[in-house]
């Protein structure tokens, strides 16, 4: 597998970082696609991390370790309509756009969920249009849900439904809202820039990020949720929890509809 910066989840130094997929073994393809990428990364607050595959195994090692925004989905290449379908079960959430030069492929993308199907060859202008729009549309649904994998699937939840994160090791649980524990692989060095882009997300200790919305008090080492559970704050972020804790409990009351009448 070829790799040009695919390890960034989420955002990262004020970068909102987009993951993309390239399943082909059209090597002029790739580098059109390495090539429009290095121009739109050099001309906006977007990194874009690509990686091609070329065959299913690739494929399913890919997903099991990150949730992709985009793929491009070559079905020329030996089993491009089984990637195709793969990737339609397992992430939801990436927008697939398939290509071939037999337009009557195009049927097959209404079976995938595919954004669209794209006629070989494809010129250098639409592909930099498609990428264009897709990085846009990143960028709001950065804003409004975050990806985690549930069940073995990437599913996009929205901020509100998480209580608390922790970090176990190479491991990840979101603690939902719910009472559901959901646990996979990953790490804070990961998923902190995503949830970052939050201000209602709070770190406060080595191993935990909480949902402010749902702390109903601070002591001064623990916060008290409102599932109960008490959550250590360590002496490292004691201080800068303290104060973002006033703050963000403030403007949320001023900024309450009843404090508004």
């Amino acid at each position: 597998m070829e790799m040009h910066g695919m390890e960034m989840p989420g955002k990262a130094d004020g970068v909102l970082n987009m993951k993309i997929a390239v399943y082909t073994d059209d090597e002029k393809f790739y580098d059109i696609v390495v090539t429009v990428l290095e121009n739109l990364g050099g001309n906006s607050d977007i990194s874009f991390g690509c990686r091609r595959v070329f065959n299913l195994k690739q494929t399913t090692e890919l997903l099991a370790g990150a949730a992709l925004n985009m793929a491009l989905i070559d079905l020329e290449t030996p089993m491009g309509k089984e990637a195709a379908e793969f990737l339609y079960l397992n992430d939801s959430g990436c927008s697939c756009y398939l290509l071939d030069k037999d337009e009557t492929q195009g049927l097959f993308g209404y079976q995938v969920g595919a954004r669209d199907f794209l006629l070989k060859p494809v010129e250098n202008n639409r592909l930099l249009k498609i990428v264009s729009d897709e990085a846009r549309r990143h960028q709001t649904d950065s804003l409004r849900e975050i990806k985690i994998r549930i069940d073995g699937l990437w599913r996009a939840v929205p901020p509100s439904s998480i209580l608390y994160v922790e970090s176990m090791g190479h491991n990840l649980t979101f603690h939902m809202v719910d009472g559901r524990k959901v646990r996979f692989v990953a790490t804070f060095k990961e998923y902190y820039p995503v949830l970052n882009t939050f201000p209602r997300f709070l770190r406060c200790h080595q191993s935990y990020i909480i949902n402010l919305d749902y702390a109903e008090d601070m002591k001064s080492d623990v916060f008290r949720m409102a599932s109960g559970e008490e959550i250590n704050i360590s002496r490292q972020y004691r201080k800068e929890s303290k104060k973002y804790f006033i703050d963000y409990m403030l403007k949320k009351y001023y900024e309450s509809p009843e404090k508004k009448q």
